[in-house]
């Protein structure tokens, strides 16, 4: 579902490469919050895709 949207995509690849970086630099807390929003995004994404067949 995700694959279809490239400008999705992308915006995935940077938001994580940001919560890498957080984790890198022992920002648990703030990574945590990133990772269920990121999980989150990309659940409301694929619902969307799923229910709009």
């Amino acid at each position: 579902m995700m694959g279809k949207s490239k400008v999705f995509s992308v915006f995935m690849v940077i938001f994580y490469a940001i919560l890498l970086f957080l984790v890198i630099a022992d920002k648990n807390m703030i990574a945590m919050y990133m990772m269920a929003i990121g999980m989150l995004l990309e659940a409301i994404v694929n619902a969307f895709g799923v229910f709009k067949k």
